[in-house]
Order: structure tokens, then sequence, then C-alpha cells
């Protein structure tokens, strides 16, 4: 009897997991009678919400931010700057020195020496003129340690005004399919009392003198180049999202091949920005400004803002969900946030609806992201922006049962045990077999805004309204809907 129990169940929460309206009609009456005397009944409880203020966010990621924007919603700007170490690859080697060295007068040197800048993403307005600089590191910043998006470079010595810099000018509107831009390293160069042509003239002749230096990532980052720090010197108006920065310098070589015949061309060599190397973002926001959208506005909206932004703490009734139902099956749990629209939707500039975000309990939002954890569908949820279908123009989690559980049972156990934290984040997936599954979760560093409807324990308060048209703009308060099943007592 106990296990024919357990399956039904276990049939209750596979079917009610699949129905979404708000009644249940339909599911008592076509199994209670029939298996073993099970009650279901439902509810819905109010839940309440506001912003918080991130502050920073761990910055561990393959991409970096470059520009400054305004968001055109909320006025708030939003810099980015970035730092990227360069990887060798243990078979580097250049070309044959000698040839190098018979087309310059005996001498090693780079012809030209740039940062390639390559992006994928561009926000704002792609013909804005921006300055940037790259300034190298005066130490590689170390691996094995944690650092977050308000981190100062400059602050903790890693990098230095007076540090050797290179600066440029550049736009966005670039048409061709690679979308790049350059920084020149071509003005000379000093290091421990030695002036060189240029900085690939600097690579080419520490190569020459010591080629274990390029062996390993470690031996490179500590003897030749500890990598370079890519700061937002001017303008505003747009941001690029950058997905690899290279370090690539040109030489040219002579061959003689008899007293009447000379071979000349040219070659390169080349650095990447890899996974096996940091690449850290350093985010700017208007904070003053964050913790006034964050507060003004809390009767009317949350928010959900990236990078660095805001977040949307929410807080569950766990002690109403449970209250009666101490000793019945919690089934399905399941609660939406309704967006609202921006007052001016067609507006070009505007940043992204966030694609996906994360649910987690407060406290353990930081650790979650040091501990490169994924949703568990226990302690953490994902959910998609959805435009369309019964929840359209919301995020919907659709059950947490496993959560509003954990939860009940760490009831009084610290301030925050019955809060969870709403975050925009970056799901990255794998490919296993014929399954698609989730390897990795960070913190979203795009550019992206959006406003949620309000959670309120309010039971007068059960819409929004638009303050210039009085029009009804969004369906309220949020509500988590529950499903209970137990046996009757005979």
């Amino acid at each position: 009897m106990k296990i024919l129990r357990l399956l039904t169940v276990l049939v209750i929460a596979a079917l009610t997991f699949a129905a979404c309206d708000d009644t249940t009609e339909g599911i008592g009456g076509s199994i209670t009678n029939k298996i073993d005397n099970i009650n279901i009944s439902n509810s819905a409880f109010n839940v309440t919400t506001k912003s918080i203020v991130a502050d920073s966010v761990l910055s561990r990621n393959n991409t970096g931010l470059i520009g400054k924007m305004k968001d055109p919603e909320t006025g708030n700007y939003v810099k980015g700057d970035y730092m990227t170490q360069l990887s060798v690859l243990p078979t580097f080697s250049v070309d044959t020195l000698d040839y190098i060295k018979q087309a310059n007068n005996g001498s090693i040197e780079a012809d030209s020496c740039y940062l390639l800048v390559s992006y994928n993403a561009s926000y704002g307005d792609t013909i804005a003129p921006m300055k940037v600089t790259a300034y190298e590191m005066t130490k590689p910043m170390a691996e094995d340690q944690e650092y977050y998006s308000n981190y100062d470079a400059f602050e903790k010595g890693w990098v230095n005004e007076n540090n050797q810099h290179w600066s440029s000018n550049y736009n966005l509107s670039n048409t061709s399919d690679v979308k790049n831009f350059k920084i020149y390293l071509n003005k000379e160069y000093k290091k421990d009392g030695k002036t060189y042509k240029n900085y690939g003239s600097y690579i080419m002749q520490t190569y020459a003198e010591h080629p274990e230096y390029f062996k390993t990532n470690f031996k490179f980052l500590h003897n030749v180049c500890p990598g370079f720090y890519i700061k937002n010197v001017g303008g505003t108006g747009n941001m690029a999202k950058i997905w690899n920065t290279e370090l690539i310098f040109y030489w040219t070589r002579k061959k003689t091949i008899n007293t009447d015949s000379t071979a000349v061309s040219i070659g390169y060599n080349r650095f990447d920005g890899t996974e096996e190397v940091l690449q850290l973002n350093k985010i700017e926001n208007d904070t003053e400004n964050l913790k006034k959208l964050a507060s003004k506005d809390q009767e009317k909206c949350t928010y959900l803002k990236s990078p660095a932004g805001i977040f949307t703490e929410v807080t569950l009734p766990i002690e109403d969900i449970m209250k009666g139902h101490e000793k019945d099956t919690l089934n399905t749990a399941t609660i939406s946030f309704p967006r609202l629209n921006n007052e001016n939707e067609d507006n070009p500039y505007n940043f992204a609806t966030p694609s996906t975000i994360l649910m987690v309990q407060k406290d353990s939002l930081q650790s979650f992201f040091e501990k490169s954890k994924l949703a568990d569908s226990r302690t953490s949820y994902t959910a998609s922006y959805s435009s369309t279908g019964i929840y359209k123009n919301a995020y919907t989690f659709q059950n947490i049962a496993n959560l509003v559980s954990a939860m009940y049972k760490n009831k009084g156990k610290g301030e925050n045990w019955n809060k969870v934290v709403l975050v925009p984040v970056n799901v990255i997936t794998t490919t296993q077999g014929y399954t698609t599954v989730i390897s990795k979760i960070n913190h979203d560093m795009s550019l992206a805004s959006t406003r949620l409807i309000v959670g309120t324990d309010d039971p007068d308060k059960d819409y929004t309204t638009d303050e210039k048209t009085g029009k009804k703009v969004a369906s309220g308060p949020i509500r988590i809907k529950v499903i209970y099943s137990k046996f009757k007592e005979e």
C-alpha cells in the first residue's frame, strides 16, 4: 500500500505540473475516486518584491565591455573597461630570426604591432566617436582569487597611469561581418633601460634572448607580457561586447638566394586572450542614480538591470503556504513575474530585456557564482523571458515546490530565510549526444534592463496603471499558486 501511495503522489505531481490554469477541478475528479481517496486542493498567495542595488558582481567571463552609454529609459550611465591577459602556445616560435635580421640591418625588429579588439555585439549609436587607452599591466593579476566588477586595477597597483600606454580613436560603424578596431603599439617602448622600436620588437627580441619565457602562460605573463588594461577615456554613446583581444605583430624577412637574387616576404605572429588566462570586466554604474531608482519607484515596479545594476528581491509567504498543510504533499508552486513595457518601447537605443534570470536564495547569491554552481531545481532555478503564451511578457517559474519545502525546514534560521533574489544571467550550454545541458551560469554582463510589476501584500492593489494614459498595463498582484495533496483519513 505504501508503494501504491507513493506512485499515486508521483502521478499527481506529474499531472499538476502540466496544469497551468488557476483551478484544479478536472484533476481531483479524474483520479481521486479511483486511487486511494486523495484530497487535492489549491490556493494562491501574494508575494512581495523590492529592488536592491547590486553594487558589483563576480567578474568571471570570457568577454569584455568597452565604452560608455546612457540608458534612455532610466538616465543611468554605464561605463565598461576590461583587463585582458594573453595566452601563448608551447609551440610558439618566430620565423627564422637570421632572415629577419637580414631585412633589418642585423637587428630583430617588428614593422608594426597592434591590439586587435574584436566584438560581436554593439549597443547605442555606432557612429559616436570614442577614445580608448591600452595600458600595459604592471604585474599580472593572479588567477587564484576572485575579482568583482568594481575592482580597481589602479588602486591595487596592477596598473599605473604612468605605465606605458597607447591610445586610439574609433567608432563601431563597422559594416563587415568581422567587427573590430585596432590600438596601435608602434611608438617607442622602453623597458629595463632598453629602448625598442615598438612593442612588437620588444616581444621578438625577448624571444630571441629567452625562448623559455614563451613555453607556458605563467612564464609569459610574469616575464614578458602581464596583460593590458583597456580603458574608455573619451566619448559617450555606445559600447562594444568584446569576444577576443589579440596582440599581432608583423615583420619582414629577407633571404639571399644568390648574388643576383633576394627573396623578401612578410610574416606575423599573434597572441590571443583565451579561457586559459584572465579577462575581467570593470563596470561603473551611476550608483546614486541606481539607489534613487530602486527607492522612488518601489511602489510602481522593481528592476532587473545588468551589468551589475539592480536585482529584484522576492519575499515568499512560506508560513502562509504551509499553514494547515504541514503534513500534506506540496505538489506544485508556480510563480510568474510580469514585465512592464518601456515607456518608449520603440526607442532603438533601449537596452534589451534580460533573456534569462536566476532565482536563488538571498544568502546563497554570492556563493552560487563563486562556486560555479548550476541551477538544481531544488534551491535555485532559471526562467527565460517569454513574449507569448499563457504567461506572456513575463518570467515564469513553473514549479518551485522544492524550494518552498526547503525554506520551511529552515524557518527562522537567519533574517533572509524566506527571501530569494532574481538575477539576470548568461546561461552557457553544451551538447552531450542528443541532449543539450547547462554547463555554466554567469552574471549577465550585457546591457539589459526591464521593469517588473511590483509584488505587494496589499489586497486592494490588483493592477498597475500607466500614469500618463491611466490604462491598465499589467495584471497583479504577483501570486504564488500552489497545489497540495493528501490522503483522506479512514
